[in-house]
C-alpha cells in the first residue's frame, strides 16, 4: 500500500468516528431533552389532579386542612 492511500485511510476512518460520535452526542441530547419534558407534563398533570374526596376520618380531615392552611403539601416534612 501507498503512502498515501494510507494517509487517505487514516482521515476518512477519523472523520467517520468524529461523525458518529457526534451524531450519538446530538441523539442522546435531543433524547434527554424529551425526557426531561415528558417528567414535566407527568409532574404538572399530577399537581393539576382534582383533589380526591375528602376523608372520612375526622383525625386526618383536620390534619390536611391544618396543611393547607400552612402551605404544606402532603409528603413533604
Amino acid at each position: 500500500m501507498e503512502t498515501s492511500s494510507i494517509i487517505l485511510l487514516a482521515v476518512s476512518a477519523s472523520i467517520s468516528f468524529g461523525l458518529g460520535r457526534t451524531i450519538v452526542h446530538f441523539r442522546n441530547k435531543k433524547r434527554k431533552a424529551e425526557a426531561e419534558q415528558a417528567r414535566l407534563r407527568q409532574a404538572q398533570a399530577l399537581r393539576d389532579q382534582p383533589a380526591g374526596p375528602p376523608s372520612k376520618n375526622k383525625a386526618k380531615r383536620r390534619r390536611q386542612l391544618l396543611d393547607a392552611q400552612r402551605g404544606k403539601t402532603p409528603g413533604n416534612f
